[in-house]
């Protein structure tokens, strides 16, 4: 993929959540009025099926559905960005063929998890997605809280080496692994995958961001990175510090539970997130409306 086609994947993506109905299964029509909302509100791609999206509580016939209408709805307005990984290299083959054939800009994957595979195990696995489909680019997903695999430049040379792996969606607290990465592999595409450390990766070499909070605060994180590239960084560290006071709050009631019943009180039926995930308690209710009171009087010193 050449350095101009990279380039559009340089933006804020919606880690996308999935609206569910009362039975779990997936709001179709509420994912479309999602979709549309972020788009209003600034959101400049689609992460869709991954942690955010409840991917591995799905089907693959689910996963399939959802993404084929995440990019019927979004028409070819921003890049999509499908995440294709499960544990089972043929599953995620079967997600990355679809992927591409109904017209996914990049697909994602997690590495194999569960059984500690060995390193060339998981680099194997890759592999053979990458090779399942063609004329699509890559992006390995480091999450080393969820997988137990933390990648860097040195295990993940072999596949940073691939003109097919366009990047590294980096959810990890690490930062120095993010920019040793990009000094090493200076044309691929870092993305910063934890929300609250969004201006950090910027300054150590992130060009991209997938975020849970996206979904509700976008207008956040495209502000504060105009600021960061303007050079007013103390003005865009105030606007992290909001966004991190945001996702503490948030996380204590369960982020993406907590984010659904923000999008919901928008006006976007998200319904709950699928068992075992909680339903959100009336008092873990009240401090999230408490915090949308906050982030809209915040946004109002913004404009």
């Amino acid at each position: 993929m050449s350095t101009l086609e990279n380039s559009k994947f340089k933006k804020i993506f919606s880690a996308l959540e999935l609206p569910m109905c009362p039975d779990e299964s997936i709001d179709m029509v509420a994912l479309a009025c999602l979709i549309e909302y972020q788009l209003r509100i600034g959101v400049e791609g689609f992460y869709c099926m991954g942690s955010s999206g409840e991917a591995l509580l799905l089907n693959l016939d689910e996963r399939k559905k959802a993404l084929e209408k995440v990019i019927e709805v979004v028409n070819g307005r921003v890049p999509v960005i499908a995440h294709v990984g499960t544990v089972r290299t043929e599953d995620a083959k079967s997600l990355a063929q679809h992927a591409a054939y109904v017209g996914a800009d990049a697909i994602s994957m997690i590495p194999p998890y569960y059984y500690k595979f060995s390193m060339d195990e998981i680099i194997t696995y890759y592999e053979d997605i990458i090779n399942a489909v063609s004329d699509i680019g890559v992006i390995v997903y480091n999450i080393p809280q969820f997988t137990g695999v933390e990648f860097n430049k040195d295990n993940a040379g072999i596949l940073l080496s691939n003109e097919r792996v366009i990047g590294v969606k980096h959810t990890s607290n690490n930062l120095n692994s993010l920019e040793r990465m990009r000094n090493a592999y200076p044309g691929k595409i870092l993305f910063n995958g934890f929300d609250e450390q969004f201006i950090g990766a910027l300054a150590m070499g992130a060009e991209a961001t997938i975020g849970t909070t996206v979904n509700i605060f976008a207008p956040l994180f495209i502000t504060a990175r105009n600021l960061f590239n303007s050079g007013n960084v103390s003005e865009a560290l105030n606007i992290q510090t909001k966004i991190n006071y945001y996702v503490e709050e948030m996380c204590k009631a369960g982020i993406f539970s907590a984010v659904k019943y923000l999008l919901t009180k928008r006006g976007i039926p998200c319904g709950n997130c699928r068992k075992p995930f909680h339903t959100l308690s009336q008092a873990e209710c009240l401090r999230m409306d408490a915090l949308m009171e906050d982030y809209d009087e915040f946004l109002k010193t913004l404009s």
